[in-house]
């Protein structure tokens, strides 16, 4: 019997099977600081998924999107919680402050019996990152939902009848830089293409025979963000800009498009998506006024240096390990002031710039959104989230420690991973008469499905480039691999 599969929008559905009812990653009201909000609007449903009885919750990992607070706080807490065994512990705590008590712990790999013909199998992302997708099988049919989730590309389950993944961009790289107009095209080009290439690679080690397109696009409904809903010009593409490509390379597998409320099994006709924005956008925005309107209530308080320099200093304090022979300058603007600040140095002071200098990162952000950070009410990572900064950096080169230190500082548990993947030891493979790293040292990724051609190694996930000859990286990053020839057997 296939189960009943019922698309909440994003990367939330009802799944029902043999009198099981599991409500996975339901999100309907506004993300990272009123910015991002469902698309297409979803919130009719709402009531709906408030009143229902379900005997399992899943919620993949703790982004906004996927952890909607103000929902889980309507959900009645006769229910048991799938969540997955991350190091820090902040997912499982965050659902028991809320009075989700029954919870089940799997960690990576882990199968919990739901039913009579019914599992679930929890799959992470094995890196520093804390994300997670889930494989329910049910009486034979398997439905893996990886919303944002890059497991290990060598550890992805097979076999698989429904995929929903995503295929969209939900990072604030390349389109919150202040790149010149040409180069933003050409780096949104690139992490577009790469998106699809990885979904593409999905489907095809999971035998996907069919996909289903989520956790994604969101949409901006304030109107000072409103340039991001440029589906041309950014990573957040509609399904329909992307459609004949993936058709180009996953010929046989089926695409199921559907709306919020929508059954797999029947789905809309094409014709009920919109993606107008001067239109349907415009009328969801004046829906959802109160909404976006709420993050510019009120007059934020002034913020001070003392402030600056006591939020960078804890950050610090918790995350030695990290910053371990690590130096950079980082400049912060906010409402017309800038501080300079010295990362790595643990005991480094603030300093207001009259003139600043150009230091490696800049980060412009509103006195509004600082102010939520440095009270607790958003993390950094939110904060970037939300694409109400402005960042810049020279030399252009993603920097690991970083934007780790303000994306996972406040749990340092991530922190301390990244370290210890870093330490090694590290585990290698032969390739192509090499012998080099497994796992990708950026965001962990299985590098036995690497490409190698053209003396350049090319990681399946985010599509770093290294030197063969040297490990130097030349394409992402700075981080090297470890790579060298591989022995030849004695005779």
């Amino acid at each position: 019997m296939i189960p009943s599969i019922r698309h909440l929008g994003h990367a939330g559905f009802v799944v029902e099977h043999a009198g099981l009812r599991i409500l996975i990653d339901p999100w309907f009201h506004p993300a990272f600081l009123e910015a991002w909000f469902p698309y297409p609007d979803n919130r009719d449903l709402l009531p709906e998924v408030v009143a229902g009885r379900y005997d399992y919750l899943y919620i993949s990992h703790t982004h906004e999107d996927h952890f909607d607070r103000r929902l889980l706080a309507q959900l009645s807490r006769d229910v048991t919680v799938l969540v997955p065994r991350y190091r820090t512990k902040s997912l499982s705590r965050s659902l028991a402050a809320l009075g989700f008590g029954q919870q089940v712990l799997l960690g990576h790999r882990e199968e919990h019996r739901l039913g009579p013909d019914s599992t679930a199998t929890m799959l992470l992302d094995t890196s520093h990152k804390e994300d997670s997708g889930l494989l329910l099988d049910l009486g034979g049919y398997r439905f893996l939902d990886l919303n944002d989730c890059n497991t290990p590309m060598s550890e992805l389950p097979g076999d698989v009848d429904l995929l929903a993944a995503q295929y969209s961009g939900a990072m604030w790289y390349p389109n919150a830089y202040d790149y010149p107009a040409e180069m933003m095209a050409a780096k949104t080009a690139a992490v577009r293409s790469d998106l699809l290439d990885t979904l593409a690679r999905k489907v095809k080690l999971t035998g996907a025979r069919a996909y289903l397109p989520s956790a994604g696009p969101a949409c901006f409904l304030d109107p000072e963000l409103d340039r991001f809903n440029d589906r041309d010009a950014t990573i957040f593409p509609h399904w329909e800009d992307v459609a004949p490509v993936f058709a180009a390379v996953c010929p046989e597998t089926r695409v199921v498009r559907t709306a919020p409320g929508d059954l797999v099994a029947a789905p809309a006709p094409p014709g009920r998506w919109f993606t107008d924005p001067a239109g349907y956008l415009a009328d969801y925005r004046e829906r959802r006024c109160a909404d976006w309107e709420a993050y510019h209530e009120g007059e934020p308080a002034p913020v001070t240096a003392e402030e600056v320099e006591a939020h960078f200093a804890r950050l610090q304090r918790l995350n030695r390990p990290l910053l371990a022979d690590y130096r950079r300058d980082l400049r912060l603007e906010t409402g017309g002031t800038a501080w300079g600040l010295t990362l790595g140095g643990l005991a480094a002071q603030v300093e207001l710039e009259d003139e600043p200098v150009d230091p490696a990162y800049v980060i412009r952000i509103p006195p509004r959104a600082l102010r939520a950070v440095l009270d607790g009410r958003a993390g950094w990572e939110e904060a970037l989230l939300s694409m109400r900064l402005s960042l810049h950096r020279d030399p252009d080169v993603f920097d690991l420690t970083m934007l780790s230190l303000l994306r996972y500082g406040h749990q340092p548990a991530q922190t301390r991973q990244l370290v210890r993947e870093r330490a090694g030891p590290v585990e290698t493979i032969e390739r192509d008469g090499l012998r080099l790293q497994r796992y990708c040292p950026h965001a962990g990724e299985d590098l036995s499905h690497a490409e190698i051609t053209g003396g350049v190694v090319e990681c399946p996930r985010h599509h770093w480039k290294w030197d063969t000859t040297t490990g130097a990286c030349v394409s992402g990053g700075a981080l090297s691999l470890h790579i060298e020839p591989a022995e030849r057997p004695s005779a």
